[in-house]
């Protein structure tokens, strides 16, 4: 997954988002065999360019990616709750990102310090059922962004105050990182470390960027193991065509 370094440089803007079952887990699902965890992803881009990105846990707890390409990302906790997510563009850190928390146990603030550019600050706040998360920045002038969450997964995403708009639809089988520890918190967070619909519970088969100068259209087809996990996913994004190859613990 191709990093986009510094993208926010000027006004960073950092979409997250929390779900209802960061106080109650939803239904379990007899398929979902809650021990399957990703351990590498081999993707072929659409140019040719390959990578491969390897996953490292402690238990069900996410600890590190590590690409191919040189970079890496540390999860980072402090009694079992995630409190930095870094990457870095070996051997040098790059972006370093730090969490706060509610009495509620939501996050409640997000200091990204892009290394050698800046340190951007957000506020996180929450709607009564936390299905809608809006983010403030403290450091920039961008407007509010909100996040929108429906079955444990990230459906709306409307960025600096109606700037543009993305829609999300989704499958009804087993995302990659589904049983992983802090979910429902990776879940919350989205910004430059950390992508909150990685940690989606299903699969996204479209996701549409409605921003008149750069629109993205990506839609994913899969192949999917028999423990309904993807296999493969073939995204097709405005006609450039990658593929995504899953190896899970359980192969």
């Amino acid at each position: 997954m191709k990093k986009l370094l510094f993208t926010l440089a000027i006004g960073l803007a950092t979409l997250t988002s929390c779900e209802s079952d960061l106080v109650s887990a939803p239904p379990s699902d007899s398929s979902s065999n809650d021990g399957i965890l990703p351990t590498k992803v081999d993707i072929v881009y659409s140019d040719g360019e390959t990578e491969t990105i390897t996953y490292t846990y402690d238990g069900m707890t996410l600890l590190k990616e590590e690409s191919t390409d040189g970079y890496y990302t540390d999860y980072v906790y402090e009694d079992s709750k995630l409190t930095q997510i870094n990457w870095y563009n070996a051997p040098n850190p790059a972006i370093l990102e730090s969490y706060t928390y509610d009495a509620q146990g939501r996050v409640a603030t997000v200091s990204t310090n892009l290394v050698d550019f800046g340190v951007y600050n957000y506020n996180l706040s929450y709607n009564a059922d936390n299905s809608v998360i809006t983010n403030t920045p403290i450091t920039s002038s961008t407007g509010a962004s909100t996040t929108t969450i429906s079955n444990g997964n990230v459906i709306e995403s409307n960025i600096e105050g109606g700037t543009y708009d993305i829609t999300f639809t989704h499958d009804t089988k087993n995302a990659p990182f589904k049983n992983i520890d802090n979910r429902t918190i990776l879940l919350s967070i989205d910004s430059e470390n950390s992508y909150n619909y990685y940690f989606n519970t299903n699969n996204i088969l479209t996701h549409i960027e409605d921003y008149v100068s750069d629109p993205w259209d990506i839609t994913n087809s899969y192949t999917y193991t028999e423990f309904h996990y993807p296999r493969v996913i073939t995204e097709n994004f405005n006609g450039d065509i990658s593929t995504y190859t899953y190896t899970y613990n359980n192969d």
